[in-house]
C-alpha cells in the first residue's frame, strides 16, 4: 500500500503547492541560466548515468565474462539513460542488460546473473546515504512536507536493504530456499559493488547540486544531498517511472524548507530533469538502443531466483527504443505547445521587433500550436513504424525548430526538436511499413492524450493571463494575452480536424479474390494435403488465399474494417499449421490490421496461444460418430420413424453428383427462392449460399416427393485427402414440404457416409452453446450465457441445440482467436457484419 500512500500524499502536496507558484518566474529562472552552464549540466548528467556502468564491469567480472572498459561504460549509459525514463525500481534496466549482454553471445543464464548483480547492487548507495541520513537527522528532515513518520518508515526500509545485502552476498545467514540461489560474493567484490553504487548516488546528488547553484541558490552539498536521498527514497518505493510527481514534490519542498523560493526549486527541478533524464535518455537512444528492436531473446531463460522478476521487463525492453522515439516525438510537441503558451521574455521581445515583422510573428505562433498538437499524431505512427509519420514527423519537427526560434528565439526548444529530428533520422531504417497514417492514429490513448494537451494548454494559459483584458483582434509584439487567446482558438479547430481525421475509419484492405484458376489449383491443393470441414467453402471465391510455410498450409481470409478474419483453422499438417498461424499474424502486423481466427477446433488450441492470441468459445459443434451410428435399438427409433415416415410418403433420396444440368440447377433455384421467402440477402463467409458455380463444384443430395417434385435439397462440404468428416452447408425445403422431410434428408445422408467409410457427421455449431457454464468463467463468457439463456426470442439458441442433440452427437467446443487487446464486443460485431453481408443487415433481413 506504500506507493499508494505516497502517490495521494504528493498529489496533494501538488495541489497546494501549485496555488503559490509564479509560472513566469520559473521562465525566467530557467532562461538566465547561460548555455554553457546548461552544457555543463549535461555533461553532468551523461557522467553521473555512464558510471552506472561500474556495476556492468564488476558484474563481468563476478560472471567471467570479460569486456572493456568504453564497452561496460556503454551499457551502463545505454540501460541507466532508459531505466530512469521508464523504470519500474530498475527492472527496465534488468531486462535492457539481459539483451544486450545475450546479443553478445553470452549464455542466458549468465546473462541473468549478470543482470541481477547490477539490480541488486544499484540501491547499495541509496541504502548507505539513507542510512547517514537517519543517524546525522539533519534538521531538513524535519522540515520535510511529507509527514515525518512516512519519511522515517521510507528511510528504515531503504537502510535496512544495506545490512541485508550484505548478509546475503557474503554469508550463509538467510541463504534458505530460492535465496540459496543467489549469487555468492568475496568481501573485494561486495565492498566494489558498495562503493561504486555510493559514488553513483553521490555524483547523481552532485548534479542536483549544480542545479541549484545554476540558478544562484547557495545551499551546501549536504543539504542538497540529504533532499536528494529523501526524494530519491520516496520516489524508488513509489514504484513509478522515475519516480514522477513523488520525487518532484519532495524534492521542491524540501529545497524550499531549506530556504530556496518555490519557483527556483521548480526550476532546479527542470534542470535536474533534462540533465540526469532527457540528455542521458537521447544519448542511450544514439548510442543504438533502437537495435534492441532487433533483439528477440527466446524463451530460454534458465532457472534462477530472479528469472520470474526479469522476465516481465526483457519482454518489454524488445521494441523499446521505437517506443521511447514514439514518446519522445509527442513530448516534443508537447514542450513546443507550452512554449507557444508562455509569454515571451522581454529582451528577446526587443529582439524580435527590430528583426521579424509582427505577421511572421504572429502565423508562427499560430502554426507552432498546430505542430505541437499534430506530433502528439504522428507518434502514434511512429510507434508503427509507418514511414509515411517518420518523415512527416521529421518536417513537422524542423518546421517547428524554426518557428520556434521566429516566434520567440526559444532556442532550447527548437534544440530539443532538431535532435528528435535527427534521432529519427537515424533510426529511419526501422520504420519500413507503407500503411496510411491517416487510417493507423486513431488510438484512444493517442486521442486521449491529445485531448489532454488541449487541456493543458488552456490550462496554463488561464495561471499565465487570468486577469489580463483580452481582446483577440489586438496585434502587437508584446501582446501575450491575445495571441494566446488566438492560439486557443486555433488549438480547439486543429484538435476537432486532428480528431476527425483520426476516427477510427479503418478502411478495408484491397484484398485480391481468387480466380476461378486459382479456385482449381486450391482443389488440387486440398487434395494432396488435406481439407479442415470449412475448406470447401474457400470454393465460393469470396475468400483470399494465402499460402504459408513454404506453401504446406493455407489459410482462407476476408478483410472487414481493419480485421483480417481467417475462417477456421489453417489447412495442412501439424508443424505447417503452426507455422501458418504465427506468418498469419505477421501479414495482419505488415499490414496494421488486427488478425483474427473464427471457429477454431480443439486441435491448435497451443498454437494460437504462443502466438499471443486468446480465445473466445463460440459454441459447441454437434459430430455424429458413424463408427456408432446405428439403426437398431431404442436409442435410434427416431431415425427409423423419420425413414419409415418417409417411405410412407413416397419421399426418395438421391445424391447427384456435378457436373448438373441446367434444368436440375433450375429446380434448385426454385427451392432455395421458396425458402428464402422474402430475405433478399444470404449470410456469407462462413455458410455457403446459391451460387451456380460454388454448388456445381460438389454432390447435392436431394428429397422428392412421389411425383418426383424436388422437396429439399442438401449441398455437401466434401472431405479432401481423407475421409475425417462428412458435412453439408447449404440445406433448403419448400415451405410446403410435409413434416419430417429434413429429418428423412438427415438420416440417408448419415447412412450414405458412413457406407463411404467417414468417420464423423457434423450436423454444425450451436451457438453459445457450453459458454460460461462455470463460476470461473471470464466476465464475456458470462454475457454470453445470459444471452443464451434469455435471448431465445432474438435467436433459438436451445431450440437448434435440442435439434442437434436429439441425434445423440459428440459436442465439441469451436473458439474465436484474437489478439489480447482486441475490444472483443466490436470483433463480435464485424464478424456479424461479415456473415451478414454488411452492418446494415445485421438487424434486418433487407
Amino acid at each position: 500500500m506504500l506507493p499508494f500512500v505516497l502517490i495521494f500524499a504528493v498529489v496533494g502536496l501538488l495541489v497546494l503547492e501549485a496555488r503559490h507558484i509564479n509560472l513566469r518566474s520559473i521562465q525566467h529562472e530557467l532562461a538566465a541560466v547561460p548555455p554553457l552552464h546548461l552544457f555543463l549540466l549535461g555533461l553532468g548528467g551523461l557522467i553521473a548515468s555512464a558510471a552506472i556502468g561500474t556495476y556492468d564491469l564488476l558484474a563481468a567480472r563476478v560472471i567471467g565474462y570479460r569486456r572493456g572498459i568504453g564497452a561496460g561504460l556503454r551499457v551502463g549509459l545505454m540501460a541507466s539513460g532508459i531505466n530512469n525514463v521508464v523504470s519500474l525500481s530498475g527492472l527496465t534496466g534488468s531486462g535492457l542488460r539481459v539483451l544486450l549482454v545475450t546479443g553478445d553471445g553470452v549464455d542466458s543464464g549468465a546473462a541473468v546473473r549478470y543482470a541481477g548483480l547490477v539490480a541488486t547492487a544499484s540501491a547499495l548507495g541509496l541504502s548507505t546515504l539513507a542510512l547517514i541520513t537517519l543517524i546525522t537527522r539533519p534538521a531538513i528532515l524535519a522540515a520535510t512536507p511529507v509527514p515525518v513518520w512516512l519519511v522515517m518508515t521510507a528511510l528504515v526500509v531503504i537502510a535496512c536493504y544495506l545490512p541485508l545485502y550484505l548478509l546475503l552476498a557474503m554469508t550463509p545467514l538467510l541463504r534458505i530456499g530460492r535465496l540459496a540461489a543467489i549469487e555468492r560474493l568475496t568481501p573485494l567484490q561486495t565492498v566494489g559493488f558498495v562503493c561504486a553504487s555510493i559514488g553513483e548516488w553521490l555524483l547523481a546528488a552532485a548534479v542536483l547540486w549544480g542545479c541549484v547553484e545554476a540558478l544562484g541558490v547557495s545551499l551546501t552539498p549536504a543539504a542538497v544531498a540529504a533532499a536528494f536521498v529523501l526524494a530519491a527514497t520516496l520516489g524508488m518505493l513509489s514504484f513509478l517511472p522515475g519516480g514522477l510527481g513523488v520525487f518532484d514534490a519532495t524534492l521542491v519542498g524540501l529545497l524550499a524548507a531549506h530556504g530556496a523560493a518555490t519557483e527556483t526549486a521548480v526550476a532546479a527541478l527542470v534542470l535536474f530533469r533534462f540533465a540526469y533524464y532527457l540528455v542521458p535518455l537521447i544519448a542511450a537512444l544514439f548510442l543504438g538502443a533502437n537495435a534492441l528492436a532487433r533483439s528477440r531473446l527466446a524463451a530460454t531463460l534458465r532457472a534462477h531466483p530472479l528469472v520470474s522478476v526479469l522476465a516481465w521487463p526483457v519482454g518489454q525492453a524488445v521494441d523499446l527504443g521505437l517506443r521511447l522515439l514514439s514518446a519522445l516525438t509527442a513530448g516534443a510537441g508537447i514542450v513546443l505547445l507550452a512554449g507557444a503558451a508562455f509569454p515571451n521574455l522581454l529582451s528577446r521581445t526587443r529582439i524580435l521587433s527590430h528583426w521579424v515583422p509582427l505577421p511572421a510573428v504572429e502565423i508562427t505562433h499560430l502554426a507552432s500550436v498546430v505542430i505541437g498538437l499534430t506530433l502528439i499524431m504522428t507518434a502514434r505512427g511512429l510507434s508503427l513504424r509507418l514511414r509515411q509519420s517518420l518523415w512527416l514527423s521529421i518536417g513537422l519537427l524542423i518546421a517547428g525548430a524554426l518557428f520556434g526560434l521566429t516566434r520567440g528565439l526559444d532556442w532550447g526548444t527548437s534544440l530539443l526538436l532538431l535532435v528528435v529530428a535527427s534521432l529519427l533520422y537515424m533510426s529511419r531504417a526501422t520504420f519500413d511499413r507503407h500503411g496510411s497514417l491517416a487510417q493507423q492514429v486513431g488510438a484512444w490513448p493517442w486521442t486521449g492524450t491529445l485531448l489532454a494537451a488541449l487541456v493543458g494548454y488552456l490550462l496554463l494559459g488561464h495561471a499565465l493571463y487570468q486577469g489580463h483584458a483580452v481582446d483577440p483582434l489586438h496585434f502587437g509584439f508584446g501582446a501575450h494575452a491575445p495571441r494566446f487567446e488566438r492560439g486557443a482558438f486555433v488549438a480547439l479547430i486543429s484538435v476537432i480536424v486532428l480528431v476527425i481525421w483520426t476516427w477510427p475509419r479503418w478502411p478495408t484492405p484491397q484484398l485480391a479474390r481468387p480466380a476461378p484458376a486459382d479456385l482449381d489449383a486450391l482443389v488440387a491443393w486440398l487434395t494432396s494435403h488435406g481439407s479442415t470441414p470449412y475448406s470447401h467453402l474457400m470454393l465460393l471465391g469470396d475468400k483470399t488465399l494465402f499460402y504459408g510455410a513454404d506453401g504446406q498450409a493455407m489459410i482462407g481470409y476476408r478483410a472487414i474494417r481493419n480485421r483480417l478474419i481467417a475462417l477456421s483453422d489453417p489447412a495442412g499438417d501439424t508443424a505447417a499449421r503452426r507455422t501458418a498461424i504465427g506468418e498469419f499474424r505477421q501479414l495482419a502486423d505488415d499490414m496494421q490490421c488486427t488478425p483474427v481466427f473464427y471457429q477454431v477446433g480443439p486441435d491448435d488450441l497451443s498454437a494460437y496461444l504462443d502466438h499471443g492470441f486468446v480465445l473466445f468459445k463460440l459454441g459447441e459443434i454437434a459430430r455424429v460418430d458413424l463408427a456408432a451410428f446405428s439403426m437398431t435399438g431404442k436409442r435410434n427409433e427416431d431415425k427409423r420413424g423419420a425413414i419409415n415416415r418417409g417411405h410412407r410418403l413416397g419421399l426418395t433420396f438421391e445424391i447427384t453428383a456435378p457436373p448438373f444440368s441446367t434444368g436440375f440447377m433450375n429446380q434448385l433455384a426454385a427451392v432455395s427462392d421458396d425458402w428464402l421467402g422474402e430475405k433478399a440477402a444470404e449470410k456469407t463467409f462462413s455458410l455457403g449460399n446459391f451460387d451456380r458455380d460454388y454448388l456445381a463444384r460438389a454432390p447435392i443430395a436431394v428429397v422428392r416427393d412421389a411425383n418426383g417434385r424436388l422437396l429439399a435439397f442438401a449441398s455437401i462440404l466434401p472431405s479432401y485427402g481423407h475421409l475425417e468428416e462428412y458435412s453439408i452447408d447449404l440445406m433448403r425445403h419448400l415451405e410446403t414440404a410435409p413434416g419430417g422431410t429434413m429429418d428423412f434428408l438427415f438420416v440417408r445422408l448419415m447412412q450414405e457416409a458412413q457406407a463411404a467409410g467417414y468417420r464423423w457427421f457434423s450436423l454444425g455449431m450451436a451457438p453459445l452453446a457450453g459458454v460460461g457454464d462455470t463460476p470461473w468463467a471470464r466476465p464475456a463468457e458470462q454475457l454470453a450465457r445470459l444471452a443464451y439463456e434469455h435471448g431465445n426470442r432474438f435467436y433459438n439458441y436451445k431450440g437448434l441445440r435440442a435439434f442437434k442433440n436429439k441425434w445423440h452427437p459428440v459436442w465439441h467446443s469451436m473458439y474465436l482467436a484474437y489478439p489480447p487487446d482486441t475490444r472483443l464486443s466490436s470483433l463480435q460485431l464485424d464478424i456479424a457484419a461479415l456473415i451478414a453481408g454488411g452492418y446494415r443487415r445485421i438487424l434486418t433481413d433487407s
